[in-house]
């Protein structure tokens, strides 16, 4: 997500033409989730997904026409039963709702917003009007929220087109900063006119230090890479740490204690958001390294190993009086993957990787045809009263 806003906001800045597609309503089942987004350039360049490419080649062709005149709201249909058309009979039994925009200066201004709150390692909570009867809000209006715990409150309204009442704004602004997961809503205005808009919350891309630059490394950084994380790889041999074996992947050598070190003073990757694997296959190395990366704030922390190593690196930190809190086991994953029965390399870095992902989703891992409950939480739409304004016009706004 974060490398298509970025070539969003490029493509504009170098004045082509492009559209961002946006989920921002799912009813029933689908692939893409509401936030999903699908970037489209004049020259032909398609970067995203707003399902599993079954609606990708009909969006595409209609996009153009549609948005000319501005945002566009394109629903599709993917009931095999359903009597709307047209119909997409895909089996996924879901009604898509997609909010089409050309990417003009006010859009590319919330994007730099969000690139800006990324940058800064910190959440963005964005509500988007996705259909509107009303005259106090449009489609594509914007309000924004960079969760950095100094500017929590401080609501971003300059997306707005028009000038809105309080009794718009104040029920739109407590419902966004009081969200805990993406969904949407129906509130009406003063008139009893229906404003539709969807909520989404994103976090910066994901940070993994890995902490080792062997051969077993380079699949895990390749698929972790893939996935649009930030990887760092930290090695002690100039032979091995080398950026060429590590695409992708920030490649950093020296001392790894002291690059650890170097990273908990000044408050760099090793955030609340980062993980952390620990490949380097040496006992006294680890140990180092887990005396720094328990004092930082890191999600977790990841071992590559039987328990009974584990249990020595745990014993060798007590001899330097260092006593693990009930917070700290926590967050150590060792051994580390899930149990896939991975023998190879690839294998092994499969395994790792589904384990940082499903904890991060707080998922167990287990076989999805034994779940009994659904695979993705229902998408909320739900009805959000707000008090009517006693002026029968939109109040004036300074923005």
């Amino acid at each position: 997500m974060h490398d298509l806003l970025e070539h969003a906001f490029a493509t504009h800045q170098a004045g082509e033409l492009c559209v961002l597609c946006t989920v921002v309503r799912l009813d029933g089942s689908g692939y893409g989730r509401p936030g999903a987004r699908l970037l489209l350039t004049e020259s032909g360049e398609r970067l995203g997904f707003i399902s599993g490419g079954c609606l990708e080649k009909d969006l595409c062709r209609r996009v153009w026409d549609a948005t000319e005149a501005g945002p566009k709201l394109i629903a599709f249909d993917t009931r095999g039963n359903s009597v709307d058309v047209p119909r997409y009979n895909t089996g996924c039994e879901g009604v898509v709702y997609v909010l089409c925009q050309r990417v003009d200066d006010r859009v590319a201004g919330v994007i730099r917003s969000i690139l800006d709150a990324y940058s800064s390692g910190h959440q963005v909570r964005l509500l988007t009007v996705y259909r509107s009867e009303s005259q106090v809000a449009c489609i594509g209006d914007t309000v924004l929220i960079n969760d950095d715990p100094q500017t929590r409150r401080e609501v971003c309204w300059k997306a707005f087109s028009i000038n809105s009442p309080e009794s718009i704004r104040s029920p739109l602004a407590k419902k966004l900063a009081t969200a805990t997961r993406n969904g949407s809503f129906v509130m009406h205005d003063f008139n009893g006119q229906a404003i539709e808009a969807a909520i989404e919350i994103t976090s910066p891309p994901r940070r993994l230090v890995i902490f080792g630059s062997g051969d077993d490394v380079i699949p895990v950084s390749a698929a972790s890479v893939a996935l649009g994380w930030r990887v760092t790889v930290v090695g002690f041999r100039t032979e091995l740490t080398q950026p060429m074996r590590f695409p992708g992947a920030e490649v950093l050598c020296g001392p790894m204690d002291d690059i650890a070190n170097e990273m908990l003073r000044k408050q760099s990757h090793l955030g609340d958001h980062t993980d952390v694997v620990i490949m380097t296959h040496d006992f006294d190395r680890d140990v180092d390294l887990m005396d720094v990366l328990l004092d930082s704030p890191v999600r977790s922390i990841g071992l590559l190993g039987p328990k009974r190593r584990l249990a020595q690196l745990v014993t060798r930190l007590y001899q330097r009086s260092r006593r693990l809190s009930d917070a700290d086991i926590d967050r150590i994953r060792s051994p580390l993957g899930l149990d896939i029965g991975a023998i190879s390399p690839a294998e092994i870095a499969t395994s790792i990787v589904s384990e940082l992902i499903a904890l991060s989703r707080d998922r167990q891992g287990g076989f999805l045809h034994e779940r009994s409950q659904s695979i993705h939480q229902p998408s909320e739409h739900e009805r959000v009263a707000a008090p009517l304004a006693e002026a029968t016009q939109p109040e004036a706004v300074t923005l």
